[in-house]
């Protein structure tokens, strides 16, 4: 199957229904008119080349012609490659090198960050897209071809271990149905979008427009601008981060949204002060949801989000939770889950999804606890991954780059709680033998920053004596004591 053919259903059964509003004021997309320009968006796509089973790197911002894009390469029959424009040119060019891509898809003014891992002319699509051929790195692993993925999404990085998740047409569905089963997404829904595309599409975009509602995209992402499209448009339901929220509750105006039946904050941990701010500015719950890219969305807090703060749910009827003891008490498990839409494998190595959840459970990496009204509580998301207002990386990413200043002899870096962004890199460095004046910790964050997507630059590095570690040499990723700290 193919999640083109859900969409089709949909709009031959809505085909006068604003499939997708905004970001201008005049701007709209009816589900028919949708539907043709990605037909003739996907005949253009084959003339120029992509053939079933392509593997093709959608490197473009999140807006219309994502959508369009991507539903055109499925068209086709192929599998997008998520390559976010957030990231640094050296992290886009190692994701076209880590995997098998065909083709790459580019916004037109930004192409030559990718050319140096093409070859042959650019080819046009519109004026302001271009279609590029990709060098071949390497081939697909294992049954990859057999998979009939839909996407591959690749955590980008210079050295953390990024597996890359793939998800099937098939599997996406079963997530959408899985979902929508609590949210009861449909014609009657406008949706305002304010993530990126790169990050969030499967259980969101696809959703929507396989269940009828319309897509309200907004100019910007301004705490006013996000409430007066709600407004304007009467949205019903707001997809967005707790940054997101947090603007939008310190937004001084008057106007409410009256239309508003759900808001779901996403991408990062809801602090309790952004949800009452949020609550008391637009006397509206704000619900939080736990979301997986390797499992789709299990809970959402959407029966008693106000009772419940800091919970992200009950688990959704389609899914099943195990809590294993890890050692640290009834109040902290780890989390474990089995349901439908389950990622099909893990890209390098090659994992399958049986070989991934060889007893049927699938292990998080998250601890978290159940409360007497069977409330979920994620206590520690990932146990290492540093989460930035929904974008996230491996600490050795940073690690790597601090370590090419010739003054670092290593390196830990780990997230710290940021009233904004949720979490921010801090990290700790041991200088390197000889080196009598240590660079500023300016230098440090300047070096940082020549290396790296701006959000993974740590806001805050200090000098220890020694990194903490285990005895079996593993890096003990936490802020050390202050008698820990070189002066």
């Amino acid at each position: 199957m193919n999640l083109v053919d859900v969409f089709r259903l949909t709009a031959e059964r809505q085909p006068d229904h604003p499939a997708i509003i905004g970001p201008g004021e005049q701007d709209m997309l009816l589900y028919s008119e949708l539907q043709q320009k990605i037909e003739v968006l996907a005949e253009q796509l084959k003339a120029l080349g992509i053939e079933p089973g392509a593997s093709v790197g959608l490197h473009y911002p999140s807006g219309r012609e994502y959508i369009l894009l991507t539903y055109a390469v499925w068209s086709c029959g192929g599998c997008i490659v998520p390559i976010a424009t957030e990231l640094l040119p050296t992290e886009k060019l190692k994701i076209v090198r880590e995997i098998h891509m065909d083709w790459v898809i580019s916004e037109a003014k930004s192409a030559n960050v990718i050319e140096p891992c093409c070859e042959g002319a650019a080819r046009t699509i519109a004026p302001e897209i271009v279609l590029l051929r990709a060098k071949s790195f390497r081939e697909h692993p294992g049954d990859f071809s057999g998979t009939n993925a839909a996407f591959l999404r690749f955590t980008s990085g210079t050295t953390g271990t990024s597996k890359g998740v793939v998800l099937s047409h098939e599997t996406i569905l079963e997530r959408i149905k899985a979902a929508n089963d609590v949210l009861e997404i449909g014609p009657r829904d406008r949706v305002i979008w304010l993530l990126s595309m790169s990050y969030h599409f499967a259980v969101s975009i696809v959703a929507y427009l396989s269940f009828g509602a319309t897509t309200v995209l907004c100019k910007n992402h301004l705490g006013r601008t996000i409430i007066e499209t709600a407004r304007v448009n009467e949205g019903t339901l707001i997809y967005g981060s707790p940054v997101h929220y947090e603007m939008m509750a310190h937004d001084r105006g008057s106007a409410m949204l009256p239309s508003l039946r759900l808001a779901i904050s996403t991408a990062s941990s809801l602090r309790k002060d952004i949800a009452d701010a949020f609550s008391r500015r637009f006397g509206k719950p704000l619900s939080e949801a736990y979301g997986i890219i390797e499992v789709g969305l299990p809970c959402i807090n959407i029966d008693n989000p106000s009772e419940k703060r800091g919970s992200v749910g009950k688990l959704l009827p389609a899914y099943q939770l195990r809590l294993d003891d890890i050692g640290l008490g009834d109040e902290m498990k780890a989390i474990r889950l089995k349901g439908p839409g389950f990622l099909d494998a893990y890209y390098e190595p090659w994992q399958p999804r049986p070989e991934i959840m060889k007893d049927g459970w699938f292990a998080s990496g998250d601890l978290g606890r159940l409360d007497e009204d069977g409330y979920l509580y994620i206590l520690g998301r990932s146990k290492e991954m540093v989460n930035v207002a929904g974008m996230k990386f491996f600490p050795q990413e940073v690690e790597a780059a601090l370590a090419l200043h010739p003054s670092i002899r290593e390196a830990c870096v780990y997230s710290h709680p940021h009233k904004r962004l949720g979490e921010v890199a801090h990290a700790q460095v041991v200088l390197a033998e000889g080196i009598e004046a240590p660079p500023a910790e300016a230098e440090l964050i300047e070096h940082c920053a020549n290396h790296l997507a701006p959000f993974k630059v740590p806001e805050k590095i200090e000098y220890v004596r020694a990194l903490a570690k285990t005895a079996s040499g593993k890096l003990i990723r936490r802020e050390l004591s202050p008698r820990d700290i070189q002066p």
